[in-house]
């Protein structure tokens, strides 16, 4: 194949990532509104029993063997405090795929099936799979068609052609209902200046119109057929009746504190082969302290205090991994401190405690007044190096 040639064919695949992350999201709303107004309760479930319920979803062209999978998801979720973490995992990370070697992840699937690529990502990730989910992308279509569309207001006039990828978008702006084919074009759009940034918030208001308009009664009295549709477009080892259970399991799940985390590596060709590398040992590390930090998602600012160059931004980078968001980077008042100081602005005990696990010999200050939005100030001093 020529580079061109492959070059339109990772485009089209790209394309279809967006599509299916959508419908696994679409697949958990729709057994929520069934549960809910149904009032369906299991008899008997084991998939609440997992101390961490860590779920596979896998966005392929197929649900067979054939082809390699272009999405790969963790949905890692606690049953009691419904935690939540959502962890996606680039298809071109480079990986030991057993008994076949180093290669991409996404070719576990086309090597042996959602087998092969299960043991493939829990060696990698270092977390036990309990279940998993095969989703045909096409079924996008289907869902919105079902509900008979969905009321979008579409911000802006959007125009595309890419002859080459059989694409063609072409969206007037205003307040209009969307069918399936017309919702695709809203959510695969970013030919304007806000590029992913722009097509992820159209894909979050897409979300939240599908949530509406399943929440209309119309559209309730539909929803048995779909559900008894949804097996032409997803292969997964779910039972029945755990699939109610875990409707109702998301039920409870916040959705605007659900944590998503992309894995992320290193661009490298080897022989020709373009992959993402990272370290194997560090990634379960990291998978680890983002499961395990309940503070995720705080706002922290990094503050230099002992004059070493590029100190602040090591130490931020080390608590962005933690799943701290790192809203500033700057100076300190002045650079004489001697030890590092941690100003919490919160009566948490357990964080002072769960802070300390990475940050050596630190003094602790509190103050109950808040900082301009600010949880939390590290001031670097002269006892840290990184």
């Amino acid at each position: 194949m020529a580079r061109s040639d492959r070059h339109i064919a990772a485009r089209k695949k790209g394309k279809k990532r967006t599509i299916q992350a959508l419908f696994l999201i679409f697949l958990l709303i729709i057994c929520f509104v069934f549960l809910y107004f149904f009032n369906i309760f299991p008899f008997h479930s084991d998939i609440l029993a997992h101390e961490r319920l860590n779920i596979l979803a896998v966005g392929t062209d197929s649900t067979e063997t054939q082809g390699r999978a272009d999405t790969i998801l963790i949905l890692s979720v606690d049953p009691k405090t419904k935690d939540t973490v959502l962890f996606s995992i680039p298809r071109d990370i480079r990986v030991m795929i057993p008994g076949r070697g180093m290669d991409k992840i996404n070719h576990a699937f086309a090597y042996g099936g959602i087998d092969l690529l299960e043991k493939s990502v829990e060696d990698f990730v270092g977390i036990s799979i309990n279940y998993y989910g095969v989703v045909d992308f096409e079924g996008f279509r289907y869902i919105i068609d079902a509900l008979d569309g969905v009321d979008i207001y579409v911000e802006k006039n959007m125009y595309y052609i890419d002859r080459a990828g059989s694409l063609k978008i072409n969206l007037c702006s205003g307040q209009q209902k969307l069918d399936g084919e017309k919702a695709l074009e809203y959510v695969r759009f970013r030919a304007d200046a806000m590029g992913d940034l722009g097509r992820i918030q159209r894909q979050q208001k897409l979300i939240n119109a599908v949530i509406e308009k399943l929440l209309n009664f119309e559209s309730i009295t539909k929803i048995p057929i779909i559900i008894d549709s949804l097996t032409d477009y997803i292969k997964t080892n779910i039972k029945s009746n755990e699939l109610i259970s875990l409707a109702k399991l998301m039920k409870d799940v916040d959705r605007t504190k659900i944590w998503v985390e992309t894995i992320k590596g290193e661009p490298q060709y080897i022989n020709g082969v373009s992959y993402l590398i990272v370290d194997d040992q560090e990634i379960k590390k990291y998978v680890q302290n983002i499961i395990e930090n309940k503070y995720r998602g705080m706002n922290i600012e990094v503050l230099n205090g002992n004059r070493i160059p590029g100190i602040a931004h090591r130490v931020a980078s080390r608590m962005e991994d933690l799943g701290f968001n790192v809203v500033n980077i700057d100076n300190a008042d002045n650079f004489d401190y001697q030890k590092t100081v941690l100003i919490l602005y919160s009566k948490d005990e357990r964080l002072e405690e769960y802070i300390k696990q990475f940050l050596d010999d630190i003094e602790i200050i509190r103050k109950l007044q808040p900082n301009n939005g600010v949880d939390m100030t590290i001031i670097v001093g002269k006892n840290m190096v990184y």
